[in-house]
C-alpha cells in the first residue's frame, strides 16, 4: 500500500488547532483486519483534520518503539475531496463518511522515516472496518517481534511463531493453532530427546503417545505451570485434532497455547544464560 501514496506531500510537523484526536491509538494499530469496530465513527470527526497526533509505536524494522506523527493534511480520504472547505463542514463530513461502501485512511511517518497507512472501510452509520494496514498488525506488535527466547526455536520454528501471531492477528485462528501445535510437538520432542536417559520409554512409542500423555510422561522436566489453572483442557482438545474445532475454538485455545510454549522457551533461555554465568565465574575463579 505504501507505494500508491506519495508521502513527501504530506504535513507531518504543522498541526491545526482546536483537534483533539481520540481515535488513532496503539490499540487501533493492533486491531485485527476484518473485524468490525463499533460505536467508532462519530468520534473519527474529531480526527480530521488531524492536528498533528503523535503515537509512540514499535517499528519492527528498527526493532524499537519511535514516535509516529500523522498526517496535518486533510487529503485522508480514499475519495479524495478538492473543495478547500469541506474538512471545515461537519454535516458535510459526517454525511460523507458515512457512505456505505466508502473508505478512508490515515498515514503516518515515524521520526526514524518508516511509514504507516491504514485503511478502512465504512460498513454502516455505526460501524467501520480495518481492510488493510502497512506495515501489518504483525510486524508492528512488538510482544510478537521483539522476543529474545525466539533464538531457542532456530529459525524455521521462529517463522511458525510469528505466521500463527499473525494468522491469529487476522483471526484466522485455526491456521494459527495448527503452527503452534507444531512449535509445541516440536519442544516435547527436544524435551525427550534431552531427557532419554531417564524415561523408560523408545522415541517412536513416544511419538505415538498422545499429546496430554506426552506431557504426563515429560512433567518433572517442564515448567510447573503449563500443568496448572485447568492447562489440561486445552492439551485435550489441541491432541484431538485441530480439524474437528471451530475458529472461535481455536482463537479461545490460541492465547494459553502460545503462553505454555513461551514458558517452556523462557525457562529454556534461562537455563542456559545460568548455565553460561557459571561457566564464566568458574574461568574467572581458575585465574586466581
Amino acid at each position: 500500500m505504501n507505494g500508491l501514496i506519495n508521502f513527501d506531500k504530506f504535513d507531518f510537523t504543522n498541526g491545526l488547532d482546536g483537534k483533539y484526536n481520540e481515535f488513532i491509538t496503539e490499540k487501533l494499530i493492533l486491531t485485527p483486519l476484518y473485524k468490525k469496530i463499533k460505536d467508532m465513527p462519530k468520534s473519527i470527526l474529531t480526527s480530521f483534520p488531524i492536528d498533528n497526533t503523535k503515537i509512540e509505536l514499535y517499528c519492527d524494522e528498527c526493532k524499537k518503539r519511535r514516535i509516529y506523527t500523522f498526517a496535518t493534511t486533510g487529503i485522508n480520504y480514499y475519495y479524495l475531496e478538492s473543495s478547500p472547505n469541506f474538512f471545515n463542514n461537519t454535516s458535510v463530513l459526517y454525511s460523507k463518511l458515512m457512505n456505505e461502501n466508502e473508505y478512508f485512511y490515515f498515514i503516518a511517518k515515524a521520526d526514524c522515516g518508516h511509514n504507516l497507512i491504514i485503511l478502512f472501510k465504512i460498513i454502516d452509520e455505526n460501524t467501520i472496518m480495518k481492510v488493510g494496514q502497512s506495515p501489518s498488525i504483525y510486524d508492528m506488535n512488538e510482544e510478537i517481534n521483539n522476543k529474545s527466547f525466539l533464538k531457542e526455536l532456530g529459525k524455521e520454528y521462529a517463522s511458525y511463531y510469528k505466521k500463527a501471531c499473525s494468522l491469529n492477528s487476522f483471526n484466522s485462528n485455526i491456521g494459527a493453532m495448527t503452527y503452534l501445535r507444531r512449535i509445541f510437538e516440536k519442544l516435547l520432542l527436544d524435551c525427550f530427546e534431552q531427557n532419554q536417559d531417564e524415561l523408560e520409554i523408545t522415541k517412536d512409542d513416544f511419538k505415538r503417545l498422545k499429546m496430554e500423555d506426552k506431557l504426563n510422561k515429560l512433567k518433572e522436566f517442564l515448567p510447573s505451570i503449563i500443568f496448572d489453572n485447568g492447562y489440561n483442557q486445552v492439551y485435550s482438545k489441541v491432541s484431538n485434532g485441530i480439524h474437528n474445532l471451530s475458529e472461535d475454538e481455536c482463537g479461545q485455545l490460541f492465547i494459553p497455547l502460545r503462553m505454555a510454549i513461551e514458558e517452556i522457551l523462557i525457562e529454556k533461555l534461562e537455563l542456559k544464560e545460568k548455565k553460561d554465568r557459571q561457566e564464566k565465574l568458574g574461568k574467572e575463579l581458575q585465574k586466581i
